[in-house]
């Protein structure tokens, strides 16, 4: 049952990167569907897509919460075409409706290439007669292309500067002259752009046309040939009969141009079209679809992507094959706007129907336990736990700085982490962080104004005690003379305390634990922390409408939640920004912006075809 709840909440970010699917009947259930017509030049064995909405009005909810620019015109840019196109007057008015950002299938001996190499994207013409303009404002802002065909279209080139320079360097042919594009303006011209690093075109490039340096002399023997410039990156464009192509070198647009007309397309692919089936298709602004078996493995082969989307580690990987065994087929991606806030859904598909017993959804008995100001807490099962671990560092256990905890508890207090701990915290689990002036944290640094803690449901507590009381034995006797160990009664409950003397010589407690309930354990960092959360904090976390507003639209969980309260955790932040930063115009910028987020909330279900996420960013409306 672990195995399928893993998928993280985080892949529902990067869907470009994913994989090939096979052909499978239709999933029962899934009714037909017209498909978007960009779906239909796209190759059915495509690795993975993102769908972007392109129509202007599409995007016009945004007013609600955000001050856009004059002028803007939804999405605000097209990917891979440079910042300095202008959007809304040389792309918006032949744009057409939806716009495909796809990784195409590797190229026969390429071998698992990067997203780079197999990225392409593809937005349809609604206006032909406006794509000669655009074609010039592209040559105005890169320099003239140069021209080839491939299966009778004219592929536009325009070669990587800095993989141009290195090759021109060891051949004679260095371009020179003053570079006419700042290499940071398209992040200071237009602020959408930063969220695509990877599509955007923001290296200056400089034209064929621009006179040659003289002769470096050649390093290398001369029967070595010196590599062509043609299509090693930087930007290539194709315009079909009704669709503008660009990628970062020509080798995907090939690709995609010798399977565009194939009656194998993505559109009639039976798993696609259960994502094209999705209720919230027609509101959607974000469409996301990939192979989850071969998103998950260039994951692992990929450092970078394996950061922002930390799939299944590598030991889900055969070593002798190379496999990645998953329990999952396909992934998919919906993220639209709602009258609140912005919501995101991502759902994980099991190659086989899951027959455990799923959970039974259940409200959030713990935020009674906690307070209204609550930073930031996560609830639910183990499951839950075991599904978003992956997104603090590969897995629960591989945090940076814990690497050693299996090992270390099992030489010092002789127990095994997956057989005599996990086991006994089969109910609900819940972590949290909250202010509070004591405690571990404001005892190191007064400063620190905060405290963590959990809380841990349990049907045996014989066990759990057992593992405390040699934890507690273990402290006393390592760093006898640092820490000493007590008991206080709360509420005619015992609470274990470890404590210090601070450098003012008075008694700080830094760890707590104690028993609230019969079958709920909670640990704090210090006693403080745990008497203003038990017996019942001032202002309970259930009653607060910042929490009930983030979790309302969300469906009833039966994996569990995570709750971030934007407003509390940025006022706590702010305390830590310089005056300069906040003093400048754009670090105003950007804490205005972050102050928009009043919370962001998740929750996760576990389904019998499927394991899934729902996202919600709370939102402040402009005043």
């Amino acid at each position: 049952m672990l195995k399928r709840v893993t998928l993280p909440v985080l892949s529902v970010l990067v869907l470009t990167t994913g994989s090939v699917l096979q052909a499978q009947p239709v999933p029962e259930g899934v009714a037909p569907t017209t498909p978007l017509p960009v779906t239909t030049v796209l190759p059915g064995d495509i690795s993975g897509v993102l769908l972007i909405d392109t129509r202007a009005n599409a995007w016009n909810g945004l007013n609600r919460f955000i001050d856009l620019p004059p002028g803007f015109s939804g999405p605000g840019f097209l990917p891979y075409i440079p910042a300095e196109v202008n959007f809304a007057r040389d792309i918006q008015p032949w744009l057409g409706d939806w716009t495909a950002i796809a990784l195409m299938p590797g190229g026969e001996g390429t071998g698992r290439a990067s997203l780079q190499e197999n990225a392409v994207m593809v937005a349809p013409i609604q206006d032909p007669n406006r794509i000669p303009n655009f074609v010039a404002q592209l040559s105005a802002v890169q320099g003239q292309p140069r021209e080839r065909q491939f299966q009778g279209v004219t592929l536009l080139e325009w070669p990587d500067q800095s993989m141009a320079r290195e090759q021109g360097e060891s051949t004679g042919s260095l371009q020179r002259g003053p570079i006419a594009l700042n290499p940071l303006s398209p992040f200071k011209r237009n602020k959408w752009l930063k969220g695509w690093p990877g599509l955007a075109q923001t290296r200056p490039i400089l034209p064929d046309s621009t006179p040659t340096a003289p002769a470096q002399p050649d390093p290398r023997p001369p029967a070595v040939p010196a590599p062509e410039v043609q299509g090693t990156g930087g930007l290539t464009i194709a315009i079909v009969p009704g669709y503008v192509a660009a990628a970062q070198s020509s080798a995907p647009l090939e690709r995609w141009i010798a399977t565009k007309d194939t009656s194998n397309s993505l559109a009639r692919d039976p798993q696609f079209q259960r994502t094209l089936a999705h209720p919230e298709l027609g509101r959607s602004l974000v469409i996301g679809y990939g192979n989850f078996p071969e998103l998950a493995q260039l994951s692992s082969t990929s450092p970078l992507l394996n950061r922002l989307v930390p799939l299944p580690a590598s030991g889900d990987i055969n070593p002798a094959g190379g496999e990645l065994t998953t329990p999952y087929s396909a992934i998919d991606l919906m993220v639209w706007m709602e009258p609140q806030g912005i919501r995101a859904q991502s759902r994980g598909f099991y190659k086989t129907p899951e027959t455990e017993p799923r959970g039974v959804a259940t409200p959030n008995p713990m935020t009674a336990s906690l307070p209204a100001s609550t930073y930031f807490t996560c609830g639910g099962s183990l499951n839950l736990w075991q599904a978003i671990g992956p997104i603090l560092g590969q897995n629960l256990l591989t945090l940076p700085g814990l690497e050693q905890i299996p090992e270390f508890t099992q030489s010092t207090l002789g127990l095994d982490v997956t057989q005599d701990i996990l086991p006994w915290m089969d109910g609900e689990i819940t972590a949290f962080v909250f202010p509070t002036n004591r405690g571990f944290f404001p005892t190191v640094d007064e400063t620190m104004k905060l405290g963590m803690g959990s809380m841990i449901e349990t049907s045996d507590r014989q066990s759990a005690e057992r593992v405390l009381t040699q934890l507690d034995e273990l402290i006393a006797r390592e760093l006898s003379g640092v820490i000493t160990i007590t008991r206080h009664q709360i509420n005619e409950n015992s609470v274990t305390s470890w404590e210090v003397i601070n450098q003012n010589g008075r008694t700080e407690s830094v760890f707590a634990h104690g028993w609230i309930s019969d079958k709920t354990l909670m640990m704090t960092t210090g006693l403080g922390p745990f008497q203003e959360l038990y017996p019942q904090p001032y202002q309970s976390l259930t009653n607060a409408f910042n929490f009930q507003a983030a979790l309302e639209p969300l469906p009833q969980p039966n994996l569990g939640y995570c709750y971030l309260n934007m407003g509390s955790f940025l006022a706590w932040v702010n305390t830590f920004v310089p005056p300069e930063i906040n003093a400048s115009r754009e670090g105003q910028i950007v804490l205005n912006s972050l102050g928009k987020i009043r919370s962001i909330s998740g929750t996760g279900i576990s389904q019998n075809t499927h394991v899934q996420w729902d996202l919600f960013m709370l939102l402040s409306p402009r005043s």
